[in-house]
């Protein structure tokens, strides 16, 4: 009874089977590539969104981990007490800021203006100075100087001339 019937389970019509009809040229095609590289640098610092509070924030992911950090330790995780410093310290968030001298009497070479000493504190701290920053703000000072003094004449010039 098998071999009575030509179309049925198993037995596709003739004119659809595989290999009967012609098939396409497949060595002529391009190969897909298998799977393209993964940037994992471009993944690292894509922003996630998560959900804060009832509500979706984009973050950083090294923010995320941070926080996620700074939770688990508030709850008295140890290991995350001991990652979430290690990160600060990394960070250079431990550091004591360097101190800065607030009072003091600071002693500048005679031969330099006061004005002169007060913007290269205000620039680079106490002297000793960078030989490069002194020139620099020197020629900047010598020019701001001239043109005050070409203010002051013209200054008095026209003084001289509504008082006549």
């Amino acid at each position: 009874m098998k071999d009575e019937y030509e179309v049925g389970y198993g037995k596709p019509p003739k004119a659809t089977r595989f290999g009967a009809r012609p098939q396409p040229n497949r060595s002529s095609r391009p190969r897909l590539a298998k799977e393209a590289a993964v940037d994992v640098a471009a993944a690292i610092n894509r922003p996630i969104t998560i959900t804060r509070n009832g509500t979706s924030v984009r973050m950083h992911p090294h923010e995320a981990m941070m926080h996620g950090l700074a939770k688990n330790a508030l709850r008295g995780k140890l290991r995350a007490m001991k990652e979430f410093f290690s990160e600060c310290k990394k960070a250079g968030l431990l550091d004591s800021p360097p101190v800065r001298q607030t009072t003091g009497v600071l002693t500048i070479p005679n031969h330099i203006p006061l004005e002169l000493a007060a913007r290269l504190v205000k620039l680079a701290g106490p002297p000793p100075w960078d030989d490069e920053l002194y020139d620099h703000c020197k020629a900047e000072y010598q020019r701001d100087c001239a043109i005050i003094e070409t203010l002051a004449e013209q200054e008095k010039a026209r003084r001289d001339g509504t008082a006549r």
